[in-house]
């Protein structure tokens, strides 16, 4: 049996403002965030076909993931990767996802530029 082709489509360092943190002070203000999605199946029909209706369309998927991003509230940044991965998956079924989000300038002891998480869910067979 062949293995199944995983084709990728990528957004990387997309970023925007939120107010997700673990404390109720880190949630009073806004802050950076940027997070990298990428987006895994057999694209084989949009490669032939040359039409976006058969593509996972990284416009609207840029769309979804800011949304998600500037329009809810999270405590955890897991949370946050989990329901960008949730909705990726909900808008094109099928699809395997790798979304990382990084919260920028952390307010952490030794001054780090990023903590980050990273969740991926294969494809569906």
């Amino acid at each position: 049996m062949a293995p199944p082709v995983y084709d990728t489509i990528s957004v990387r360092s997309l970023e925007f403002q939120g107010r997700h943190g673990a404390t109720a002070d880190e949630r009073k203000t806004l802050r950076r965030f940027q997070l990298d999605i990428d987006v895994h199946g057999n694209f084989a029909a949009a490669v032939a076909s040359d039409r976006l209706d058969e593509a996972v369309d990284y416009y609207a998927l840029c769309a979804l993931a800011l949304e998600l991003g500037t329009g809810r509230t999270f405590h955890l940044i897991e949370a946050l990767a989990g329901a960008i991965v949730g909705a990726v998956v909900a808008r094109w079924p099928g699809v395997g996802v790798t979304v990382e989000v990084r919260k920028l300038n952390p307010p952490c002891p030794g001054n780090p530029a990023c903590s980050a998480v990273r969740l991926h869910r294969p494809p569906l067979s």
